[in-house]
């Protein structure tokens, strides 16, 4: 087994708990095949003490040198090849009556109005405590709004709930009457940039603008006057010349 750097030794240490043992404890939901996007891990090592360092890079130097392979990165997706991907989907398992997510506050009006929906070919991931939902939350939002799960009522719609680990509960879409949460905020409404009112005139500039007005309607006047001024002159010089 090739010996790795101590820092990588240890965030591969790090990684085969959050991949192949507990990664209910870190929010994380992996696919049937282990996989799960780099994204949601390196957001994951973020939020946990001493781990805020770790960069997609450091992934790379660390699967490269491992010998045997212990993770598989592909593209943007990682898994754990040893021991192996964590499987804890428990189907069977009872949901408590109230479970818990964390939104961005962006998301609050929507929420409000329609509901709880998961990402495009994913699950809604619920916790079973409102801490842990907060922790996952402000993976994505600084100040998240808790959203609570009836999960009973839901129950009787039909709706099911599967565990994942301990922590963790994933559903499908979940409609507004099966959820609550405090209302949103009023929506500020747009206004436009006030008028531009003309700008007072600061003191002594009135008088400067009559004395320009007097200093034109001079120069007009003598403008009018130098032709009949001329032709006098002119007249004057033709009699002297005869």
């Amino acid at each position: 087994m090739t010996r790795l750097p101590r820092q990588l030794a240890d965030l591969a240490r790090m990684l085969t708990y959050m991949l192949c043992h507990r990664p209910d404890e870190f929010g994380l939901v992996l696919a049937a095949d282990g996989f799960i996007p780099v994204k949601q891990v390196l957001q994951a090592l973020t939020g946990e003490p001493d781990w805020g360092f770790v960069r997609r890079h450091h992934l790379d130097q660390m699967a490269a040198l491992m010998q045997p392979p212990a993770f598989e990165l592909a593209h943007d997706q990682i898994r754990c090849l040893a021991p192996g991907p964590a499987r804890l989907r428990r189907p069977e398992a009872t949901p408590p009556a109230l479970l818990y997510a964390a939104i961005p506050p962006k998301a609050h009006g929507r929420v409000w109005e329609e509901g709880l929906k998961p990402p495009l070919e994913q699950e809604l991931v619920l916790a079973a405590t409102r801490e842990t939902a907060m922790k996952l939350g402000r993976r994505r939002a600084p100040e998240p709004v808790i959203v609570t799960v009836q999960t009973q009522a839901a129950l009787r719609a039909g709706i099911a709930f599967q565990g994942y680990g301990d922590e963790l509960f994933l559903a499908p879409a979940l409609p507004r009457e099966f959820i609550q949460l405090p209302p949103p905020p009023p929506r500020e409404e747009k206004t436009g940039p006030p008028p531009k009112l003309p700008a007072e005139p600061t003191p002594g500039s009135f008088m400067l603008e009559l004395s320009q007005l007097a200093s034109k309607a001079a120069k007009a006047k003598r403008k009018k006057k130098d032709p009949a001024w001329k032709a006098t002159r002119r007249a004057v010089r033709k009699g002297k010349g005869s």
